[in-house]
């Protein structure tokens, strides 16, 4: 699911991690007080030389206990929080592929990774001692690799060329029409789920979004979205609010155009507002009838630093991420790919990559980079 994105684009922007430690702090008892208007910052939590040079999908059970997926050259990499710190998941029965493209946990002995290797694809599971593999259902989607699966009690969700369940042992698959694709997953429980995607290609295509009420799926009407829009992110709050994003290409190779819409139980309505240059990647509902939203920041004279955006419900607000200090400082190098809670904290994760400035030779280096919010008050971000 971001393989288009990653051929498409270059990376994102930044601001001084800081800024953002120093006045973490200053600000705590008023946040804890609930006296201050707050949204959160960003600390890094991992950067630099690591066992990954890409994170692709995030999620966690607790604030102790999370996954991140990716790789490094091409082998996959799966990496674990364990509170303290991100490592190289080592538990046994992980099988070889290129890439592991999407992680969700359930619970402590309940996650699901999805991975690639050519053409084959690889669907594991971790039980709490060992992951072992589980055999998929459906080709391999020649045309999105990087599939979204979604897991919730009970039940386990997969994209693809295909809306595919998987219960009790067993594949249920939906077909969809001809050149439909889905890009993204959100699930409220095994019987309340919804997927987006497009009706390919996207100039004279259509996005599409699906609802999954416990025995079938059925096509929602569609969201209002930009001519040339890729819809690609779904983000379910509840069944009265569940939200559609994508971007489409600026205009005479200006920066991209992202739009967001949000569904209320009965419509859509096109929120994007004031967000504007980012190639977006992830969204994640904030938990308090908000949204995060995030990827690469192309706006006019963009400058090296990751930005997150964050919509209250009536406006959208722009705010820095944390710098990697090996990062480039002189051009666009950060991306982010995915957010998720971090816990019932509050926190939310989020993971991507970034570049170093180029060698004599004209080289970089792409490193994993993962990113925890922290509370701040709100106050306007660097333009």
């Amino acid at each position: 699911m971001h393989t288009q994105h990653l051929l498409r684009t270059a990376a994102a922007s930044l601001t001084l991690a800081a800024t953002l430690l120093t006045t973490g702090v200053a600000n705590a008892a008023a946040v804890a007080s609930g006296t201050a208007g707050t949204t959160p910052g960003w600390e890094l939590s991992l950067s630099g030389n690591s066992p990954v040079e890409s994170l692709k999908s995030v999620s966690s059970v607790s604030e102790d206990l999370a996954w991140a997926v990716g790789r490094k050259a091409q082998h996959g990499v799966i990496m674990r929080w364990d509170g303290e710190r991100w490592s190289e998941d080592t538990a046994p029965g992980l099988p070889a592929v290129w890439e592991w493209s999407s992680v969700s946990a359930v619970a402590a002995d309940d996650v699901w990774a999805y991975g690639m290797v050519n053409r084959i694809q690889a669907l594991v599971h971790y039980d709490g001692e060992r992951w072992s593999t589980v055999p998929t259902t459906g080709p391999s989607d020649d045309s999105w690799p990087e599939v979204p699966i979604k897991a919730v009690p009970g039940r386990l969700f997969k994209g693809g060329n295909a809306l595919y369940t998987y219960a009790d042992g067993a594949w249920q698959t939906f077909a969809l029409p001809r050149l439909v694709d889905i890009r993204d997953i959100d699930a409220l429980s095994a019987d309340d789920a919804y997927a987006t995607g497009m009706r390919y290609p996207v100039d004279g295509g259509h996005p599409v979004t699906y609802h999954w009420d416990g025995t079938t799926w059925t096509l929602m009407e569609e969201p209002p979205v930009r001519a040339g829009t890729d819809t690609a992110k779904i983000a379910a709050d509840s069944p009265d609010s569940v939200y559609v994003a994508g971007w489409a290409d600026g205009p005479d190779a200006g920066p991209p155009v992202p739009t967001v819409t949000h569904w209320n139980g009965t419509a859509w309505k096109d929120v994007t507002g004031s967000l504007a240059g980012l190639y977006l990647h992830a969204i994640a509902p904030d938990g308090r009838g908000g949204l995060w939203a995030t990827g690469n920041d192309q706006s006019e004279s963009p400058r090296s630093w990751p930005v997150f955006w964050h919509y209250d419900g009536t406006s959208w607000t722009k705010r820095p991420g944390a710098t990697a200090p090996d990062g480039d400082t002189r051009y666009p190098s950060y991306s982010f790919y995915d957010l998720a809670p971090a816990g019932d904290s509050g926190a939310f994760w989020a993971v991507g990559d970034y570049s170093t400035p180029m060698d004599a030779n004209g080289d970089q280096t792409v490193n994993g980079l993962i990113e925890r919010s922290t509370t701040l008050p709100l106050t306007a971000a660097p333009r």
